[in-house]
């Protein structure tokens, strides 16, 4: 990594994560202690008093404008430019006595804040720098099992905020699963699990992420993974598969409707809405489901399978989800498997595994047209207990495969060919990349414990998804990666 010296630290690196992909580091450094944070357009209100509000909590003394001839107290300018050709998220940074930062949209600005609140954290003061970066996909995601696993508020709000501060931009809370639902339902709350979030919490946090630029995609996995919301209701049950809606019987299908419409009033700002379509039964073994076979044959004649009402399904429920303004997203085991109904054209794909030599290739969801985001489980699956053969993720796993976010899940090993990577310049339909929290065996770890063994793999995430992969070597990383405190969060 460059280096520069400096007279009262010595050598100082750029310690930010994400790294940028341009630093031009000069001779200096820039030490706030009496600081004026500047925003002439009244967009960037928020980010001005929120940079302002860290920088005073670091230590330093804020002012309004200073006077011409206040040499001692430096600028820090907040500009919307748009004639610099960023994208939403870029930005350029100049370090020196005073600090201009430059970006389309406050949420670029805010993007450039973090990397100077990084440096401060790690050294106590910025490198004098010329600084620009530009993300390699627009999402950046980390997903929450927070239903299996009861994740208190308060947990979850440091989560969005140490999210926000590696420059993520989704939280995908799952939070309905077989062993529970941990989120107040209005319309059905028999089936709520003794802990749960509160509407209350729930839109605390929604807030909390809208403000630090975080989007909140909800997922209340259907048809499979039901099991906790059908005990109040085995009459919607598949008949002899636990936790599975019927979706031959329109009663069913009509409460799982129910369930959209109460979650998706609390989720009024969300954009996405992954509604699952994944285990639903045993995908490879289809045929041994009667009554899934008898009414896919009944409805599609002698080629129906299971798969045709599964998708028949998935495309019912996207329907109403884009009739409310929501992009659905689905997980991609049992899709693009059916031969008589055509999957909706509008879903989005979380693309976690092809472990099946029966699942459908990557390809194929991208000549279909379909986005997709690489939710790579052989990467950034960290499943507690490390239950069904996952391992913890590691930085050094990512470094090793030399991951980026087109680095999909490998194909099934009776196949050839098995790697499945898109190169860059990626595609449009390359939404982008997502780290997951299973919490399959949720006494293995307690709130804590996750926090602390996700810290390193998904600031690799954010690094290398940000990036396309990294300019930094394994071990430059982890300098970074231990050189930087966690961000400390006070909470209104």
């Amino acid at each position: 990594m460059p280096e520069i010296e400096s007279p009262a630290t010595g050598p100082l690196t750029w310690t930010a994560i994400p790294q940028p992909h341009e630093v031009e580091l000069r001779h200096g450094s820039w030490a706030p202690t009496t600081v004026s944070v500047i925003a002439s357009d009244a967009r960037l209100r928020r980010e001005r008093e929120r940079f302002d509000d860290e920088l005073r909590a670091y230590g330093a003394v804020t002012r309004p404008e200073p006077a011409a001839a206040d040499d001692e107290c430096s600028r820090v300018e907040l500009r919307l430019d748009h004639c610099s050709g960023f994208g939403p998220e870029g930005y350029a940074i100049e370090v020196g006595h005073d600090v201009v930062v430059r970006a389309q949209t406050p949420c670029g600005v805010f993007r450039a804040t973090r990397q100077l609140m990084h440096n401060l954290r790690a050294h106590g003061r910025v490198p004098a720098a010329s600084v620009r970066a530009e993300p390699a996909v627009a999402e950046r995601g980390l997903h929450i099992d927070a239903a299996r696993k009861f994740y208190p508020a308060r947990w979850l709000e440091q989560l969005i905020v140490n999210a926000a501060d590696i420059g993520l931009t989704t939280l995908q809370w799952h939070f309905s699963e077989n062993e529970g639902v941990r989120l107040e339902s209005i319309s059905h709350p028999a089936i709520v699990s003794p802990e749960y979030i509160t509407r209350a919490e729930a839109t605390h946090l929604i807030r909390v992420a809208n403000d630090h630029h975080i989007e909140i995609v909800p997922s209340l996995d259907m048809p499979g993974h039901l099991k906790h919301a059908l005990g109040r209701h085995p009459e919607f049950c598949l008949p002899g598969v636990d936790g599975a809606l019927d979706i031959t019987n329109d009663a069913a299908v009509a409460f799982a409707r129910e369930l959209v419409d109460d979650y998706v009033q609390l989720f009024d700002e969300s954009r996405v809405w992954n509604l699952g379509g994944d285990e639903f039964v045993d995908f490879d073994h289809m045929h041994d489901y009667p009554v899934l076979d008898d009414a896919a044959k009944k409805r599609f004649g002698a080629t129906g399978t299971g798969f045709d009402l599964l998708t028949a399904f998935v495309n019912t429920i996207a329907a109403y989800l884009t009739d409310r303004d929501v992009i659905p997203r689905v997980w991609n085991d049992g899709m693009l498997r059916s031969r008589n109904v055509v999957l909706d054209e509008r879903v989005q794909f979380a693309w976690w595994t092809n472990w099946s030599a029966s699942m459908r290739p990557v390809q194929e969801a991208f000549d279909g047209g379909y986005d997709v985001v690489n939710v790579n489980d052989a990467m950034f699956y960290y499943v507690l207990g490390e239950n069904a053969g996952y391992t913890y993720p590691t930085s050094k796993r990512l470094w090793e495969a030399e991951w980026h976010p087109g680095v999909f899940p490998m194909l099934h090993p009776s196949l050839t060919d098995r790697a499945q990577i898109v190169t860059q310049p990626y595609p449009e339909q390359l939404v982008g990349a997502s780290f997951a929290i299973w919490s399959d065996r949720p006494e293995a770890q307690t709130c804590d414990e996750v926090a602390l063994g996700i810290r390193s793999p998904l600031r690799a995430f954010a690094e290398r998804s940000w990036n396309a992969g990294s300019a930094l070597t394994h071990s430059e990383f982890t300098a970074v990666d231990e050189g930087l405190p966690p961000v400390s969060y006070a909470r209104d």
